[in-house]
């Protein structure tokens, strides 16, 4: 129901700019009929990974399936939608799951930047499957669909890793540094990176800056209350630490920052919740009023209240 319902929903009323994504996938997939890999005549899997030929493959045999782009795009939302929203309603009580799955960018990573939200949305089920056959098969198909999947699944192996050699304070410095570590070669050292992969979209003005500090506080807040935490807590979570502190070192770099933890959402929901009690309150909280500055800047309220102010 949750799914159908931001899939259908009239967004263009309340949002204050449109799917720009989703607006640039309909002009690709319905103009273009050829697939980049017969374009470009992509063969070795270092160039498929680099082109996420994937993505495009499944698009397109979609599109022919259903004879249109925009169903096909949002057959896939509805997939991300319901991934997400199982994940959390198993774990989370109903009305505090639907704080998280109505967050704005949760709502804009589905169906805008479809592609990020699919790839990561594999992973979060690999993550919840018990067969190691399922999970790695999820984990290896997931970065043809979007290659920051490889960073990602990085930093799940590094801290798995690190789970089984440290413990608690150790164990938290080791998982923040390494998605330090991530960030600064995906931004400082992007173009050694991009040498290495051929990956064509780490130009000089890849790491353009203009991140939203106010977004990045939350997530400072969070990741402060989960380091000073107990050691079972810290090993449970140290993968959401260690994915947090990824996305507050690429955030002064890249102003799309915020879809490291908009597309793994759910998970770091359940992490919040499991903080102690007075930890896990100040969490929540500080989450609500967050939510609530987030809809009033992605929604037409800030044209209106900008509007009223220039008025008097």
């Amino acid at each position: 129901m949750y799914a159908t319902l931001i899939v259908l929903f009239p967004w263009r009323v309340i949002q204050a700019l449109p799917f720009n994504d989703y607006l640039a996938y309909l002009e690709e997939f319905g103009t273009q009929a050829i697939s980049k890999r017969e374009a470009l005549q992509l063969t070795g899997l270092k160039e498929f990974y680099s082109f996420e030929i994937l993505w495009d493959e499944l698009v397109r045999w979609l599109t022919r399936l259903t004879g249109s782009p925009s169903v096909a795009l949002r057959l896939i939302s509805f997939f991300i939608l319901f991934v997400w929203a199982f994940y959390l309603l198993r774990r989370v009580r109903f009305g505090i799951s639907l704080l998280f799955l109505f967050n704005p960018m949760v709502i804009d990573i589905a169906m805008s930047i479809i592609r990020n939200g699919l790839a990561w949305s594999l992973v979060i089920i690999g993550l919840s499957v018990r067969s190691k056959v399922v999970r790695y098969t999820l984990f290896s198909i997931a970065p043809f669909i979007h290659s920051s999947t490889l960073a990602l699944l990085l930093i799940y192996g590094v801290t798995q890793l690190a789970a089984r050699v440290w413990k608690g304070r150790r164990l938290a410095e080791a998982g923040i540094a390494t998605g330090v570590l991530v960030g600064l070669a995906l931004t400082v050292g992007s173009q050694i990176v991009a040498a290495y992969f051929g990956d064509r979209r780490f130009s000089a003005e890849y790491a353009l800056g203009g991140g939203s500090m106010l977004q990045a506080l939350m997530w400072v807040v969070l990741l402060f209350l989960q380091f000073t935490s107990g050691n079972d807590y810290i090993k449970r979570n140290i993968f959401v630490m260690s994915l947090l502190a990824w996305y507050e070192t690429m955030n002064p770099f890249i102003p799309w920052s915020y879809r490291i933890w908009g597309a793994f959402l759910p998970i770091i929901a359940v992490s919040l919740l499991d903080l102690p009690t007075r930890k896990r309150q100040l969490a929540f909280y500080c989450y609500c009023g967050y939510f609530a500055l987030q809809w009033f800047y992605w929604s037409k309220l800030v044209y209106m209240y900008a509007a009223r102010t220039s008025e008097q």
